[in-house]
């Protein structure tokens, strides 16, 4: 049988994250367009981007369809689409890897986006 390996004991020899990137907190709508796994097409989704990073982002919607494969977002005040795959997907959420790697000024300008509620 092995010993038991808790937090107390791995203090001395611990590793450093996996994580390469930070994750920063975002709370901006965007639209995302999802292509089902069995799919031809592209369906427009409006969702929150939660939070994101150079390599990936979480994304929410009540409205996103099961089994997504292919995503490409749209955010507001980007002048281009960024393109990804969907790592996971939950029943509300889908985790988000891009194709091609933001730059850290991007990825903290939509960072700061926020969104002012209406008074």
């Amino acid at each position: 049988m092995q010993p038991k390996r808790y937090a107390l004991t791995q203090l001395g020899d611990a590793k450093e994250g996996r994580r390469i990137y930070v994750r920063r907190d975002a709370n901006c709508p965007v639209i995302t367009h999802v292509r089902k796994r069995d799919g031809d097409e592209h369906i427009a989704v409006p969702s929150w981007l939660v939070n994101l990073c150079e390599d990936g982002c979480l994304l929410t919607s009540d409205y996103f369809p099961s089994r997504a494969e292919d995503v490409y977002i749209i955010i507001p005040g980007l002048g281009s689409k960024v393109h990804g795959k969907a790592r996971s997907q939950g029943k509300y959420t889908i985790n988000v890897k891009f194709t091609t790697l933001l730059t850290t000024d991007i990825v903290d300008k939509i960072g700061r986006i926020k969104t002012i509620p209406k008074t």
